[in-house]
């Protein structure tokens, strides 16, 4: 059975782990997904920015899953319109969907 100073030395070992993945830049494609997702978002911070800015420098798939979705998201933004919704349409879909809950 693991002693809690062994959890807090696993935890640690992790972190560190973690950390000269970061400063390397050599960390598995599985874990850049969501942070591509975060950028191209723009919710992500300038340091995970630069982790994924030294991914991206080795690894091409990485860098063209970037690359689409930077065009998928331009894409949907120059489709999408915003058009206001006669009151009574909108009311009246609100309508049925609470009575058919």
């Amino acid at each position: 059975m693991l002693k809690a100073w062994d959890i807090t030395r696993i935890k640690r070992l992790n972190k560190d782990i973690l950390q000269a993945r970061f400063e390397a830049g050599t960390a598995d494609c599985s874990e850049y997904i969501e942070l591509i997702q975060n950028v191209v978002d723009n919710r992500s911070t300038p340091e995970q920015e630069l982790y994924l800015k030294r991914h991206l420098k080795m690894c091409l798939k990485c860098l063209n899953k970037l690359n689409l979705d930077l065009e998928l998201k331009k894409a949907i933004q120059h489709k999408v319109r915003y058009k206001d919704v006669p009151v009574g349409l909108a009311n009246s879909i609100r309508k049925k969907i609470s009575n058919s809950v």
